[in-house]
């Protein structure tokens, strides 16, 4: 069993980073990821570009639901031609959740497992737009050391975590599909 893919380099985000340093406000309107006690997103911000209707928050949040555009989606256009082309790279049936990430320096995401539908439903890529060398993705078999640009399927059903020792933000952009070609990785930890 696999905990991640490296499936594409040479993914144009220059544009979208761009865009994100000249709108720094779309950071943090949605809190919830971040803001408990005890969550292990608490040292980063993120941008929800995608996912369930932020009128559903609540208990059952997470449960099996239809993801719905969040404005951030209409304030950065160079979004679309990264996620419909990954969509079509990874021959994708359905479009899940799709999450801007950031970590500032010395920051961290304590090491966790995704629980929930959501989880369970669509399969994860993790495409960097800043990842500095110090910053990296960690899996029990071993970390993601990865390039802006560069594409990775990975399960976030196993124990993952995220350090940021570089001296610069880390910026991340997260996109959830449900498709058929990644799932031979995740079979055994599905069916145990």
């Amino acid at each position: 069993m696999a905990s991640f893919k490296h499936i594409a380099t040479g993914i144009e985000v220059a544009a979208l980073l761009a865009a994100l340093e000249a709108k720094p406000h779309l950071f943090g309107l949605q809190t919830a990821r971040a803001a408990a006690y005890d969550s292990p997103h608490r040292a980063m911000t993120d941008i929800w570009v995608r996912f369930n209707d932020i009128a559903n928050l609540g208990p059952h949040f997470t449960d099996e639901h239809d993801s719905v555009w969040y404005p951030a989606y209409a304030e950065l256009p160079e979004l679309t031609p990264i996620i419909f082309g990954l969509m079509a790279h990874v021959h994708g049936e359905r479009l899940g959740g799709v999450l801007i990430t950031k970590i500032p320096a010395g920051g961290r995401i304590e090491p966790h497992v995704d629980h929930c539908w959501h989880a369970d439903y669509y399969d994860k890529f993790y495409i960097p737009l800043r990842n500095e060398p110090g910053a990296l993705f960690h899996f029990p078999e071993g970390d993601i050391v990865a390039a802006p640009g560069d594409c990775y399927w990975f399960d976030n059903g196993v124990t993952h975590s995220v350090t940021n020792d570089s001296q610069a933000d880390r910026i991340s952009l997260i996109v959830c599909i449900k498709t058929d070609n990644f799932k031979e990785l995740k079979r055994d930890r599905l069916e145990d």
